[in-house]
């Protein structure tokens, strides 16, 4: 599979099985992560691969979790009281994430400040620096599928137990675990969009805005 087609067919996969991912695989797919551009050369980054499978099911849990806390905050409580919206949000995220604690590999993409900006440049060179780490993970995620094999990118989930998650990998308080994905072979790939986002879902030409603002080609 080719750079394009690995793009186009790069989906979040939210349903794996349990079947292992050779150690020389999972290496070429860290490689060209870490090949991706870096923000001043910094380097402020690094990725830790996660196979012991007591700590896999602690993070799947804690990433269970977070998606149902992040379901019960995005999606509208309509009639239901609090307590049957969050029950009903809880068992969406078991429904449709309990697989992640069979994958067999987790990666989890890390912010590691480096100390290179001067305080002027502080701010910009975080955004430098978080832009860097979500170019490693596409890198990551497509090579990923050319293997034949799924990953989710996760931002929001961890967000509400980061402390937990820290500990969970012995991460000192500077470090950010600032992506995660479940890595492995997928019970099957998603074709096209799921429903929900489909009816919204802008169409490229919507998006690309040719010499100024407005001029889409859409």
């Amino acid at each position: 599979m080719d750079a394009i087609e690995a793009i186009r067919k790069r989906k979040a996969v939210r349903t794996y099985t349990d079947r292992p991912i050779a150690d020389d695989v999972v290496d070429g797919l860290l490689r060209a992560a870490l090949a991706a551009p870096t923000g001043s050369g910094s380097q402020a980054w690094s990725l830790l691969v996660v196979r012991d499978p007591e700590r896999r099911r602690e993070m799947a849990d804690l990433i269970i979790a977070g998606g149902a806390q992040y379901f019960a905050n995005m999606r509208p409580q309509r009639d239901l009281d609090a307590d049957e919206h969050r029950r009903q949000c809880g068992e969406y995220a078991e429904k449709i994430l309990s697989t992640y604690r069979i994958a067999p590999v987790w990666i989890v993409a890390l912010l590691v400040p480096r100390g290179n900006y001067p305080d002027s440049m502080a701010e910009g060179g975080y955004v430098d620096d978080l832009l860097s780490v979500a170019f490693a993970m596409e890198n990551l995620m497509v090579a990923a599928r050319a293997e034949g094999l799924g990953t989710v990118p996760t931002s929001a989930f961890q967000r509400f137990e980061k402390d937990r998650l820290r500990a969970i990998l012995g991460l000192p308080g500077e470090v950010d675990p600032v992506l995660v994905s479940p890595l492995g072979y997928p019970e099957s790939f998603p074709d096209g969009l799921p429903p929900a986002l489909k009816k919204g879902f802008r169409g490229w030409r919507s998006l690309v805005h040719d010499e100024q603002w407005g001029s889409t080609r859409a």
